[in-house]
C-alpha cells in the first residue's frame, strides 16, 4: 500500500492534556513567565533538526497559546486523554492525524522543563549514528527526564515502551555493528 503522507524528515510531538489528577491544571501553570508545557515547545522549536513541531492537546488554554504562535495543534479525542493513557499511545495517535511521514518523532514531556535545543539534536543524531529506535534522556540519578527520540518504526509499530526505565553509568558498550569494536 502506498501512503499518500508527505515526508519530512524530523517532527517534535508534546502531549499536554487540560488536567492533572495529582496537579490540578499543570500544564499551564505559569513557569518563568511562560506555562508549564512552553518549555517542552520552545527547545523543539530552537533545533536545528526538528523541521515541525505539533501540540496533542485537549485544553481550549493550550490550543489558542499554541496557535498564538504558530505552531500546530492536534485535537486529543476524550480516548487520548485520560490519565491512564500510555504515552506512546498518544503520539502514535497524534503521529497518525499528520500528514507527514517523519523519520523520527521527538518528544518531551510537558512537565519536563529544561532541556535544550542542544541536546535534542545531540540526542536525534545519536538515534541515528548509532541506528538505534529510541533514545531517552536521564538525570544524574538514573530517573528518566522527559526527552524521548523515536524512530519511525516505534511509531509505525504496535510495540510498546518501558514507563519505568532506569540508568547505570559505566564504561560498558553494546556491540551491534563492526565499528563498535574500535576502541575510542
Amino acid at each position: 500500500m502506498h501512503s499518500t503522507k508527505g515526508f519530512i524528515m524530523n517532527i517534535g510531538i508534546v502531549a499536554a492534556k487540560s488536567n492533572s489528577k495529582r496537579l490540578p491544571n499543570k500544564n499551564v501553570i505559569s513557569v518563568d513567565g511562560s506555562p508549564l508545557f512552553w518549555h517542552s515547545v520552545a527547545p523543539m522549536l530552537e533545533s536545528s533538526i526538528i523541521k515541525k513541531v505539533y501540540v496533542a492537546t485537549d485544553s481550549d488554554f493550550i490550543k489558542k497559546y499554541c496557535e498564538d504562535r504558530g505552531v500546530s495543534i492536534i485535537w486529543r479525542k476524550p480516548n487520548a486523554s485520560r490519565d491512564e493513557d500510555k504515552l506512546i499511545n498518544i503520539l502514535r495517535y497524534a503521529y497518525y492525524c499528520i500528514d507527514e511521514n517523519a523519520e523520527t518523532v521527538t518528544t518531551i514531556m510537558a512537565n519536563c522543563p529544561g532541556h535544550t535545543s542542544k541536546q535534542i539534536d545531540a540526542a536525534i543524531e545519536m538515534l541515528k549514528q548509532k541506528k538505534l529506535k529510541e533514545v531517552r534522556s536521564f538525570n544524574s540519578f538514573g530517573e528518566e527526564s522527559g526527552l524521548m527520540v523515536f524512530s519511525k518504526e516505534i511509531m509505525q509499530e504496535n510495540s510498546d515502551i518501558s514507563y519505568y526505565i532506569g540508568c547505570v553509568v559505566d564504561e560498558v558498550k553494546e556491540i551491534h555493528y563492526k565499528e563498535d569494536l574500535i576502541k575510542n
